[in-house]
């Protein structure tokens, strides 16, 4: 049994290390501001390379957001398994987004400014969204 659980963890492990690009690791520890205000039951992921979800599944206002280095284009995941309040596994390393919906008239500019500490971007209904990483 013991030899067991040590396979199934290494194994584990290795999957993970191959795929840290694709695994989303919840930060616990992250604070979502929207238009300054602190945002209560929004669960933020982060990957290998500093990727961002943020998914917020309470109505009103359920979303998830998907914001990668890569493009910088805050997007709604398209494939996306989740273990809930443990982790996700996108799709690739590069994951596919969906656009997010605009409204407004002209092209929507997100606004984007990421770094190893704080995410933010402007969302489709002009609100400033902040995530604080810790």
């Amino acid at each position: 049994m013991k030899r067991f659980l040590v396979l199934a963890f290494a194994i584990l492990l290795a999957l993970i290390l191959f795929n840290r690009h694709r695994v989303y690791v919840r930060d616990p520890l992250a604070t979502v501001y929207r238009n300054d205000v602190r945002q209560s039951g929004v669960e933020v992921y982060i990957n290998a390379s500093n990727d961002v979800l943020v998914w917020k599944e309470d109505s009103p206002g359920a979303f998830q957001v998907l914001l990668q280095h890569w493009n910088q284009t805050p997007g709604l995941p398209a494939r996306l398994t989740c273990l809930h309040w443990m982790a996700c596994l996108a799709d690739a390393d590069h994951a596919a987004i969906f656009p997010i919906p605009f409204t407004g008239k002209g092209p929507h500019d997100a606004h984007v400014a990421m770094s190893d500490r704080e995410v933010s971007f402007t969302t489709s209904d002009a609100a400033t969204l902040r995530i604080e990483l810790r």
